[in-house]
């Protein structure tokens, strides 16, 4: 061995810290960062509204230019679904359900952007 000296500093340094447990710290005391969850309001009626709006005049235009192309059976299978959900969102934003229309708004608008017509 060529450093024994050393050896047993470093040796008595780690045995010395490892038996002392940690100062208990109030719960009071703690600093709590909130997560992104619970900072999250919810949204606005008029927010919930742009999005659907924004959301459903995005699905419908990528449907209209894929009128009257001749699409792949994909494709027919995605506008029909699109179109679906679109008229799921209108039922849900005439009884007032926003939270719903939101979602179906943005489950067709991420439908038909894999529509690819020019």
């Amino acid at each position: 061995m060529r450093h024994p000296a050393w050896l047993a500093l470093i040796l008595v340094a780690l045995i010395g810290c490892a038996h002392r447990a940690p100062r208990p710290v109030s719960i009071d005391s703690r600093t709590v960062t909130p997560s992104p969850e619970a900072a999250h309001t919810a949204p606005s009626p008029a927010s919930l509204e742009a999005r659907v709006a924004a959301d459903t005049l995005a699905a419908s235009l990528a449907i209209r230019r894929c009128a009257g192309r001749r699409l792949l059976a994909e494709q027919e299978s995605t506008v029909a679904s699109a179109t679906q959900l679109l008229a799921e969102t209108r039922d849900a934003l005439a009884i007032n359900d926003l939270a719903r229309a939101e979602s179906l708004a943005r489950q067709a608008r991420q439908l038909t952007r894999s529509l690819g017509c020019p």
